[in-house]
C-alpha cells in the first residue's frame, strides 16, 4: 500500500540569514504580500505566507550549518527549494522510501510545526560534481 502525501508547502530560499540583513528579509516577505497577494501568517527567522485558497510557501534565508533543516549550501551553485509534504503515517512513507532506494534522515519527532518531520533526497535529481 502506498502512503499517500495529504498536504504540500514550498520553502524558497530568499536571503542570506548569516548576513544579518533583517531589513532586507522584511522586504522579500513584503513582496510576496503586496504584489504576489499572499497573506503573511507568522514570521520567527522563516515566514508562513498562504493565498486565500489556503495553498502555502516559506520564505527561509540561506543557511551554512549543515545540521540545520533549512541547510541551502552554495544555492548560486545548486539552487534547489525545500519542498514539505504531510503524510498520515510517517513512518510509512520512510519505509516506502528506504525501499525505493532513495536517501531518508531519520525522523524528528517535534519539528516544523511541531509535526515529525524528515528529509529525503529526490533520486533523480542531480547534483553537482
Amino acid at each position: 500500500m502506498v502512503i499517500g502525501v495529504t498536504k504540500l508547502v514550498v520553502g524558497i530560499p530568499v536571503v542570506k540569514s548569516g548576513s544579518g540583513n533583517i531589513e532586507e528579509y522584511g522586504k522579500v516577505i513584503q513582496w510576496y504580500a503586496n504584489v504576489l497577494g499572499f497573506k503573511i501568517e507568522w514570521v520567527m527567522g522563516i515566514a508562513s505566507l498562504k493565498l486565500e485558497n489556503g495553498q502555502q510557501i516559506l520564505l527561509f534565508g540561506e543557511e551554512d550549518d549543515e545540521n540545520s533543516l533549512w541547510y541551502t549550501g552554495d544555492i548560486k551553485r545548486n539552487p534547489h527549494y525545500s519542498i514539505q509534504f504531510s503524510t498520515d503515517n510517517i513512518e510509512e512513507l520512510r519505509s516506502d522510501l528506504i525501499k525505493s532506494g532513495v536517501a531518508v534522515g531519520e525522523i524528528i519527532t517535534n519539528g516544523g510545526g511541531g509535526e515529525p518531520i524528515m528529509m529525503f533526497c529526490d533520486p533523480y535529481v542531480k547534483t553537482p560534481q
